[in-house]
């Protein structure tokens, strides 16, 4: 019966939908859907802009992202490539270029530490 269950489930699945499993108290069976969460839309509509449509951002393509959309004035290419090798997951051992996926995008855009909103510069 758990089989049946989980063949049936996979034909109404679309999109995202999965379903976990699990037995409780050895006799009934409960599903309950997972959800994976990924960056919204407009992150994703504003990395395809900035990436020229490609799987991957390059430096220039996020310096212009920092320039045009955050309006950040005094950053260089340097301060980029420092930005871009601080969110890219160091596990990943197939980096053979300095380049942001969307999911990069949206961890740099949560950072405070790199992204905050308020600069903290002395102005006097």
């Amino acid at each position: 019966m758990y089989q049946d269950d989980e063949n049936r489930d996979q034909k109404k699945k679309n999109g995202n939908e999965k379903y976990s499993y699990y037995k409780m108290f050895g006799y009934f069976n409960r599903k309950f859907k997972i959800n994976e969460l990924g960056p919204p839309d407009d992150v994703i509509d504003v990395f395809k802009l900035y990436s020229k449509d490609e799987s991957e951002m390059l430096p220039d393509g996020f310096l212009r992202f920092l320039i045009e959309f955050q309006g950040e004035e005094r950053v260089t290419i340097q301060d980029v490539e420092r930005f871009m090798g601080r969110v890219i997951d160091p596990a990943r051992s197939d980096l053979t270029r300095c380049a942001f996926t969307v999911n990069d995008l949206f961890q740099y855009l949560l950072l405070d530490d790199i992204n905050g909103p308020i600069k903290t510069e002395d102005f006097r």
